[in-house]
């Protein structure tokens, strides 16, 4: 487990990738008190030390909150940019490029039982055809909610917790595919969960993850007005070696990761990566 300490409502987290505890290390820069983050004095991960515990992410800092203040506070800080974004989201994404995720789903994953861990009010689920079965986790009771709701009437299901939790409840080889995207930076442990839905997956399946990339241009030149800077809700902050690092240590391997998955003038990375079929039931 990450942490090394708990304060009140809080936990005192250790480098979610090398465990190295950083409390001496100085506050970095893109701080926002009360919220800490600290640079890994062993691999660099910038990452939130005292993040708030799993229980505080179900209702008062769940994603539907934590969004609406977020969205108040990049239109303070950049009204500008902030206008100009929402006036690109009214305009039809499907005018200039296809719906990323599902076409690597459908090129990745093989029809079966799909998981979406963070699956929110399980919207992205439901772009599939019917041979995928979709099953979700999800942190929010609200959204869990209207995820299992959604999710039942196709044959699945969406369970309500953090995915540490949850997981071990999931028979081993139950999943041709799993879904991360826009989820490992706000997991605590992410090294644990990766480690879960190895054993989850069957052999050949693949798990199709994104995250913001620390290392883009655009966080460079904006610093801590970066869009991928998000407090307390982000709690990791992944460059590509980084999360290629994070994955070699698991039991899943790289199956895609190249140039153009991780583009410094994107601020997002996508990565595949694939269950060995030579893995047993119990790896």
């Amino acid at each position: 487990m990450v942490a090394c300490g708990v304060l009140p409502d809080l936990l005192l987290r250790r480098c979610p990738i090398c465990s190295l505890d950083n409390r001496s290390q100085p506050v970095h820069p893109y701080s926002e008190p009360p919220w800490e983050l600290k640079q890994c004095a062993g691999c660099g991960l910038v990452y939130l030390e005292n993040a708030p515990a799993y229980q505080k992410l179900e209702t008062e800092f769940a994603w539907e909150k934590s969004w609406k203040e977020e969205d108040a506070r990049r239109q303070r800080r950049s009204p500008i940019l902030y206008y100009l974004s929402h006036a690109l989201q009214s305009i039809p994404r499907e005018l200039f490029h296809r719906d990323k995720l599902m076409s690597w789903v459908r090129r990745y994953i093989a029809p079966g039982q799909i998981l979406d861990i963070g699956c929110a009010g399980g919207h992205t689920l439901l772009k599939l055809p019917d041979q995928y079965i979709p099953f979700g986790v999800e942190v929010s009771k609200e959204l869990a909610s209207i995820a299992r709701a959604r999710f039942s009437a196709r044959g699945g299901d969406a369970i309500q917790g953090d995915a540490i939790a949850v997981l071990p409840r999931f028979p081993a080889d139950s999943f041709s595919g799993v879904l991360m995207t826009s989820y490992l930076e706000h997991e605590l442990d992410p090294g644990t969960v990766l480690k879960h839905v190895a054993r989850i997956m069957r052999p050949g399946a693949r798990a199709i993850i994104k995250v913001p990339n620390f290392a883009s241009w655009n966080r460079i030149v904006r610093g801590r007005r970066w869009c991928g800077v998000r407090h307390p809700d982000h709690v990791n902050y992944f460059t590509p070696a980084l999360l290629d690092r994070l994955l070699g240590a698991g039991a899943l391997r790289v199956l895609r990761f190249g140039p153009f998955d991780r583009f410094p003038t994107s601020d997002n990375m996508w990565l595949v990566a694939e269950k060995p079929v030579s893995e047993s039931a119990n790896t």
